[in-house]
């Protein structure tokens, strides 16, 4: 693809008599084809003047797909304007922040095959953007307060500290280009101060950071502040003490701040303040254990006001009129409100994180979720079009025919027409939706009359029918056939007559889930396993929620649905509790005292086992279904539930080689290799393990080899046999010295001798040497060498020998590794048209790894690239300067997003999996579990794929770059 030509290509199609002026205008020049886009589609961001033309240049070298952090920000403005007076290096920070709005714009407006990214993460990067400027600004105003008063003291002589709290947009990480910032400031305490009081302290910081922020200059603005939600509004104080915030909030606060402060989120200042003021202030005060309807009609009512005082003309109003995103928001939040007392996982600042948090409790059905979360962001990308297209703050759609068909074509649309139903559309599903959280409306009457009236009589055809029309799915009736069957089953006849609306609530919850035939079947599967589940969904008819939890997380995930229709024990905590994912130490430790009792009134060994492996399958699949729903509600990322599934099955591994060895252990070690020694394992991961032993611990030296070695394949068994309670984990051992041909076992220096690394005695102490290599692909495997169980001292040892291997010869012929991907990707990845392998295929995970491992090798004399963790070693290499930062940016955000969907398609297929086939009956659902949502121009199965395309294709060229392998 030709990249200027695809960028100038795009400027003529929104606007090509501006778009051809301004090529003339600006001449040749690598930038010129981000200049004319821009200016074509935005007219405020059109550069004018050359620190512009520069920082384009550096977007054009860098590439706007690199996500910025504070530290970035702060080193764009270069370590020399440190030493400038404040009001230059504000001038330095005005053009790094105008460049990165221009960098994030660009990103909006370009398609994902050209780095585009979705309104989620560009609203996330512009609320970072602002974070960092008001971190930077109020940090210098603290300096220059101080150098002239002193610094503030607490009267028991610690400095006073002080917060900024982000809330509205910016609180939520959903900031808008023409937002203002809602800010309000705190400080710890009114007991101490120097020459000022420190009210009046922080007072003078306040005002001086604000006035920065909203200084307008030749070089544009920061932000403006917007003050007004603090205590007392606008004739309240500028900033308060915690203290003061706390009488206020307690006699005086009133829904809508309540609202307000649902998205509080520290953005600068002090870190433990603004912690402290969380835990002790806003969470009291925002949500009430009570459970209050009522609070969605003060909300309707807020909204309502709102429009007459805000909107000048609500037909054209994107945020104040009807259906709009302020009922969006209030839709989410009047929930939050209402549940987040008894909910504390629905206590998230971002609407759309929020809604995932209500629809994973049974809050809201997927439909409702997935018809308000694709609403909203269209309502919102059109919101920042119109600002970027203006510079403005506005929320009015175009009232003039072309602004109008230009705003169209900007999102890839050619008929105005077609927005104007899709916005018109949107708008209808918020109002209907926000409409419906009033309380003490009447029921409509069931839609389901014919299918029910079906189930009651017995008569299959007739049910499978109305199935056919209320589902589009024949084979749901049969499930729902199977429910109905039992007087006492959950659609039977003696349990609609106990609880006469459960039947629709049943129905409802089903045909508003993800994968409706999933969730019947995985709901007959579930009740299928009781003999008299009467008890059970007597609980269920008493509480609305559960069920709807039950059958959102039926449809969302075949995962989870599985391991609790095997073990339907677990279901209590996971339908009725929502327990927090807890330590994966304290729940291998509570089972195993829960099986103690049994262990040690076994007569004999084999009982004593049996005990054990029960108590650690009891283990792992309740940890795995706690993670799984974390990681499906998002209160886990994709990341931290990888090294909780690794420490989960350390511990498991732990415990095994304690029960087989006793304790202490001594003599054997357990070396995580692959993904566990990594700590990113998934789901359905195996497990890579060598077992390393010292001869010198056996009964008897010359017995070692088989001691150590019927030691290790009962540790194997103990993880791996089948059980009753649950599955374990499949080890593989292949990774170890002469692979599935070697022995089972290795002593450290055999492993040594193996790798050839030598052993020198000097000065008393052992020292290694690299003496020769086994294969490449041996050595690249010790990368991710770490000692996990078992003998930890020995594991040391063998994890120094595999140290020297892996980093201290360098790293094999390009060709060389390039040859061995490359068998991989013809023998294990076997793609085809419209089946891709995300793992071994091309541009898939192992390209990463295998380019990040090279570089680690090559440059592994620098030990702050010894990591076995991937994410870590890309960052370490950008750190190092050992990355191109393009190359790291594309890495970065190819692993983030082959890991993440690779964990997706586990969880809501319930299959080990790399395999993306577009046949795929549940992608959709995938996509979706990926963030992605319906949009005018495609689908999220579309964009899913788009995504995914424009990642394999822009990872494979960068490990090629890396590797300087040329194409086939």
């Amino acid at each position: 693809m030709n990249e200027p030509n695809e960028l100038l290509r795009l400027a003529h199609s929104i606007d090509d008599e501006r778009a051809t002026q301004l090529s003339r205008d600006f001449g040749a020049g690598s930038v010129r084809e981000l200049g004319v886009l821009l200016g074509a589609a935005f007219p405020p961001l059109s550069p004018t003047v050359g620190w512009q033309f520069d920082a384009l240049e550096g977007i054009f070298r860098e590439r706007w797909r690199v996500r910025r952090r504070l530290e970035d920000i702060v080193s764009r403005i270069g370590t020399g304007a440190r030493h400038l007076d404040p009001e230059a290096r504000l001038v330095a920070l005005r053009r790094v922040a105008w460049a990165e709005k221009a960098r994030v714009a660009l990103r909006e407006l370009l398609p994902h095959q050209l780095g585009g990214a979705p309104l989620d993460v560009t609203a996330r990067e512009l609320s970072r953007l602002a974070d960092a400027t008001l971190e930077m600004v109020l940090g210098q105003a603290a300096v220059d307060v101080a150098d002239r008063f002193g610094a503030p003291r607490r009267r028991d002589g610690r400095d006073s500290k002080l917060v900024a709290i982000g809330l509205g947009k910016l609180g939520g990480l959903e900031l808008n280009p023409g937002s203002d910032v809602d800010i309000v400031f705190f400080y710890d305490t009114d007991e101490g101060g120097g020459e000022l009081s420190l009210h009046d302290h922080w007072t003078r910081v306040t005002r001086r950071a604000v006035a920065a922020m909203e200084a307008l200059t030749a070089d544009g603005q920061l932000w403006p502040v917007d003050l007004r939600l603090r205590p007392e509004g606008s004739q309240g104080p500028i900033v308060n003490s915690v203290q003061s915030a706390e009488r206020y909030y307690e006699t005086w606060g009133r829904l809508w701040e309540r609202a307000a402060l649902l998205r509080a989120r520290r953005v600068a200042g002090d870190a433990d303040l603004g912690r402290s003021l969380d835990r002790e202030l806003f969470i009291p005060f925002v949500y009430r254990r009570e459970v209050d309807p009522s609070i969605a009609t003060a909300m309707a009512e807020l909204v309502q006001r709102s429009r007459v005082e805000l909107s000048p003309d609500p037909a054209r109003d994107l945020k104040h009129g009807p259906g709009g995103i302020r009922e969006a928001e209030f839709f989410v939040q009047s929930l939050q409100l209402i549940w987040g007392g008894r909910e504390a996982s629905v206590r998230v600042t971002g609407t759309l994180a929020a809604l995932g948090r209500l629809r994973s409790r049974g809050l809201v059905s997927d439909r409702e979720a997935q018809q308000i979360a694709e609403a909203y962001l269209l309502l919102r990308r059109l919101e920042h079009r119109v600002q970027w297209m203006s510079g403005v703050r506005t929320h009015l759609l175009p009232e003039h025919a072309d602004e109008y068909a230009k705003l169209a074509r900007t999102l890839g649309l050619d008929d105005s027409e077609k927005l104007r139903y899709e916005i018109d559309r949107a708008r209808t599903i918020v109002s209907e939706l926000f409409a419906s959280l009033a309380p003490f409306s009447p029921r409509p009457p069931s839609r389901y009359q014919v299918l029910l009236s079906a189930l009651d009589h017995g008569q299959s055809e007739s049910a499978l029918m109305a199935a056919e029309q209320v589902f589009s799915s024949g084979e749901i009736g049969e499930h729902l056939m199977a429910l109905s069957r039992r007087p006492n089953g959950l659609l039977g006849a003696l349990t609609r007559e106990r609880f006469p609306h459960l039947s629709d609530q049943i129905l409802d919850a089903i045909f508003g889930s993800s994968d409706p035939e999933q969730a019947a079947r995985s709901l007959r599967n579930f009740f299928g396993r009781f003999l008299d589940p009467s008890g059970y969904i007597g609980a269920l008819g008493e509480e609305e929620q559960a069920l709807r939890r039950m059958v959102t997380v039926f449809g969302a995930s075949a995962f989870i649905g599985d391991a609790l229709v095997a073990r339907p024990d677990l279901a209590d905590r996971t339908i009725f509790s929502g327990a927090e994912v807890p330590d994966p130490r304290v729940v291998v430790s509570v089972e195993l005292e829960t099986a103690e009792r049994d262990v040690h009134a076994a007569q004999d060994r084999e009982g004593r086992r049996a005990a054990f492996v029960a108590a650690l399958r009891r283990a792992k699949s309740q940890f795995l279904v706690d993670v799984a729903m974390a990681d499906l509600d998002g209160t886990l990322g994709t990341r931290e539930a990888t090294r909780l599934l690794s420490e989960m099955a350390d511990q498991q591994l732990e415990r095994a080689t304690r029960f087989e060895m006793g304790e202490p252990v001594r003599g054997l070690a357990v070396i995580a290799m692959g993904k566990l020694g990594g700590s990113d394992i998934g789901y359905a991961s195996d497990l890579d393990v060598l077992f390393v032993y010292d001869p010198d611990a056996a009964p008897s030296r010359d017995d070692a080899l088989a001691h150590f070695a019927r030691r290790a394949q009962r540790i194997i068994r103990l993880i791996s046999e089948p059980h009753d309670v649950g599955p374990g984990y499949e080890l593989d051992t292949r990774l170890r010295p002469s692979g599935s041909h070697g022995m089972l076992v290795t002593t450290a220096a055999s492993f040594a001798r193996y790798h050839g690394v030598g052993t020198e005695a000097a000065a008393g102490e052992t020292q290694l040497a690299v003496l020769a290599s086994g294969a490449a692909w041996e050595r690249q495997a010790l990368l991710r060498a770490r000692a996990c169980a078992g003998d930890l001292e020995l594991g040391a040892r063998a994890i120094r020998i595999a140290e020297v291997a892996a980093y201290e010869l360098g790293a094999p012929a390009p060709e060389e590794l390039h040859r061995l991907r490359m068998r991989m990707q013809r023998e294990l990845g076997r793609e085809r048209p419209r089946r891709y392998d995300i793992k071994t295929g091309e541009g898939g995970l192992l390209d990463i790894e295998f380019a990040v491992q090279w570089l680690q090798m090559r440059f592994g004399q620098d030990r702050s690239l010894r990591t076995t963790d991937t994410g870590n070693a890309l960052e370490a290499l950008h750190r190092g300067s050992y990355l191109e930062i393009a190359h790291y940016a594309t890495l970065l955000d190819g692993y983030r997003f082959l890991r993440r969907l690779e964990q997706r398609m586990v969880i809501q297929g319930g299959a080990s999996s790399t395999v993306l086939d577009l046949r795929r009956p549940g992608l959709a659902q995938v996509a979706r579990r990926m963030g992605l949502q319906d949009t005018p121009g495609a689908s999220a199965r579309e964009l899913l794929m788009s995504r995914y395309l424009d990642i394999r294709g822009a990872v494979r060229a960068a490990y090629r770059d890396i590797l300087g392998v040329p194409p086939d």
